[in-house]
């Protein structure tokens, strides 16, 4: 998100002239030669204003050429910059437009998260690229496996996600957040949330998370039991028409959950409302 913009600075710059005009030492010679000396000192005057004038126009138009150059810079400039992303949102809760464009930009106290092997870490990929990595990662299996599992995830109409990893800077927490928005139709999206919400009730294994802020339908859980690990893990799964959210945690236990579930919160209000962001 593209965090991407590029700026261009313009400055003026003028240039000084000036004439230096010298005037006649007095001689003590003629009148004719004194009034000679005076014609000279007012020829001399009529020549520094002149040149003072042609200097003043140059400076002037050398300051409109400026203005100009630098008017057009900025125009080229403007013309250049990519248009925003933009996306809305229909009466019936899917989005159209920029799916990039919902994702929760860097909350204070974030930095940019490490890189995701499939999905980057700042990004969006279409559900062709997806259906190829498919084909590659399982291109040992028979042509007829391979025909089944792409087959599904066209029936899921999957048409794209978009990622943001983030990290926290803060000194005394080292915890790191991947987002991701999986765009289907609004039926398989809700269904997708509503799956995986019957999974983990059924395995009945993993430990629960907390409430999302005003999402009741999200679901946070946590693995089992941690033993003697360090870190700890939270995966939250909800649903804003069209596109299913899934948010990952993980940092040295315990983690901060509801911090997370904060996060998720905002994430969810993020899909509500159209958006508009600069590349």
């Amino acid at each position: 998100m593209m965090e991407v913009e590029n700026q261009t600075e313009t400055g003026f710059q003028a240039a000084e002239a000036t004439a230096d005009t010298g005037t006649p030492p007095f001689t003590g010679a003629a009148p004719r030669s004194v009034a000679r000396g005076r014609a000279l000192i007012a020829a001399g005057a009529v020549l520094s204003i002149a040149v003072g004038a042609a200097a003043g126009t140059v400076v002037v138009r050398q300051r409109e050429d400026s203005n100009k150059r630098a008017i057009a810079a900025a125009q080229a400039a403007a013309a250049a910059r990519p248009a925003p992303l933009t996306g809305g949102v229909r009466s019936d809760g899917s989005h159209y437009g920029s799916l990039f464009a919902y994702l929760l930009p860097l909350p204070d106290g974030y930095t940019p998260g490490p890189y995701d092997a499939d999905y980057g870490d700042n990004g969006y990929v279409p559900a062709a690229q997806i259906t190829s990595q498919l084909e590659d990662l399982l291109s040992g299996i028979p042509k007829s496996d391979l025909s089944n599992a792409k087959g599904a995830l066209a029936n899921t109409h999957l048409k794209g996600v978009a990622v943001r990893t983030m990290e926290s800077s803060a000194s005394t927490a080292d915890l790191v957040v991947s987002i991701e928005l999986l765009q289907f139709d609004v039926k398989d999206a809700k269904n997708a949330a509503t799956s995986f919400t019957s999974l983990v009730s059924d395995l009945n294994v993993f430990r629960t998370g907390p409430t999302v802020p005003g999402y009741a339908q999200a679901k946070c859980v946590l693995p089992p039991g941690l033993g003697s690990d360090k870190l700890d893990e939270m995966l939250c799964v909800a649903s804003s028409g069209d596109v299913e959210i899934m948010v990952d945690a993980q940092g040295s236990a315990p983690l901060d959950q509801n911090k997370v579930a904060t996060l998720v919160a905002r994430q969810l209000d993020q899909l509500k409302t159209a958006q508009s962001i600069d590349e």
